[in-house]
């Protein structure tokens, strides 16, 4: 799947958000850590990842200038899984225009540090898995792996795998996408039915404390 080479408007405006704050993950890193925040088998609430997204070395209390610059953030998460949800998730990778590579390496570290905020659930998931899934969370680990250390140019293993990770990531996210949505359906087959449609003025149940309306019923 080719990288998404034009940007619609509101991620244009979120990248040079993250260029102010400095702190930030850059856009690349931030839809990688927001995959992996979605697909992550245990709900990861917006209250413990927005702060890891906005400073991943202090991982404090997120603090910002504007409101806007957080609804930016939530509507780019609305839309990772709104993408994932209609099989058409594409990642957002830098691109070396010089030399026309796809970078995929900042992505993927958005992703390693998704996965570091529940290391012992993505450890569980691999105990259970199908082939589909094993194959899918090895092989993001073990490119998680190749951006951790110094590659051997001359692994012939590591430069195929290398080149194909922008094609492999996106099934890969998918896979696992569908694994969390069946494992949710298998928990909740039993429980008795009962709305699920929320207020516009409710508290938003991603637990940000805003009103739906402002938060992740923006879109």
């Amino acid at each position: 799947m080719p990288p998404q080479t034009k940007l619609p408007p509101y991620l244009r405006q979120l990248e040079r958000v993250l260029a102010r704050l400095e702190t930030a993950m850059l856009l690349s890193e931030l839809d990688g850590f927001l995959a992996g925040v979605v697909i992550c088998p245990d709900m990861i609430l917006p209250s413990e990842w927005l702060p890891v997204a906005l400073d991943p070395e202090e991982e404090g209390e997120p603090v910002l200038e504007h409101e806007n610059d957080i609804r930016l953030i939530l509507r780019h998460y609305n839309a990772v899984l709104r993408d994932l949800n209609r099989g058409r998730y594409a990642p957002l990778f830098d691109i070396d225009t010089l030399h026309g590579e796809i970078l995929w390496e900042l992505w993927i570290e958005g992703f390693e540090r998704a996965m570091a905020l529940r290391p012992d659930v993505w450890d569980d998931l691999l105990q259970d898995a199908d082939e589909d899934v094993l194959c899918a969370l090895v092989g993001l680990r073990r490119l998680i792996a190749m951006t951790d250390a110094e590659t051997d140019s001359s692994d012939e293993l590591t430069a195929l795998l290398s080149e194909a990770a922008p094609d492999l990531i996106p099934d890969w996210v998918q896979t696992l996408h569908a694994a969390r949505l069946s494992d949710s359906m298998d928990q909740f087959s039993n429980v008795p039915a009962m709305s699920t449609k929320v207020g516009r003025n409710e508290p938003c149940p991603c637990g940000s404390g805003k009103k739906y309306k402002k938060c992740c019923g923006i879109n």
